[in-house]
């Protein structure tokens, strides 16, 4: 089965902000998905670049960057600076020299801060908005962690689709 591309995507944005808390629980719950699937598994997998993309291990470091700039967001939207901080499209470091449960600790290191800072959002506060950078659409924080749950999705599925390959 074919995915969608995920820079050809778009998606459904003003949601309303009692939807939050839905978007929350998936962007906690994504941990739980991400220690699932590479539980046992050696590193000769976890560390591989498949087709000289990313491996599962920088899929996972990826997201604990962008959960670095996706807290600045946050704060960009409820201050409604005009755009919001550019995306994360590289990696800092070489996450494949880290252990896996570094890896995923630095993820969920990111992804609680961004969790917390969610939480003590005011009800006026998640209607305000930003102008996402690439994208080119305004954005509440409820838009906000929409995207970065749908962003989760791709690179768990990619993920998947990594260890499946390998295992084979």
């Amino acid at each position: 089965m074919k995915k969608s591309e995920w820079l050809t995507r778009t998606f459904p944005f003003g949601l309303a902000g009692g939807l939050l808390p839905f978007q929350l629980d998936r962007l906690e719950g994504t941990v739980a998905r991400m220690e699932m699937k590479t539980k046992g598994l050696p590193d000769d997998i976890l560390s591989n670049k498949l087709d000289m993309k990313w491996s599962v291990k920088e899929n996972i470091a990826h997201l604990g960057e962008v959960d670095e700039v996706a807290l600045k967001r946050i704060d960009e939207i409820v201050n409604q600076l005009p755009v919001m901080s550019p995306a994360v499209f590289g990696l800092k470091q070489d996450y494949n020299a880290w252990p896996l449960q570094k890896v995923i600790d630095f993820f969920y290191e990111n992804r609680k801060k961004n969790i917390a800072r969610y939480r003590l959002l005011a009800d006026d506060e998640l209607s305000r908005t930003s102008v996402h950078p690439r994208l080119k659409v305004t954005m509440t924080p409820v838009d906000l962690a929409f995207f970065d749950a749908e962003h989760d999705d791709h690179h768990l599925v990619r993920i998947s689709e990594i260890i499946s390959t390998l295992k084979k």
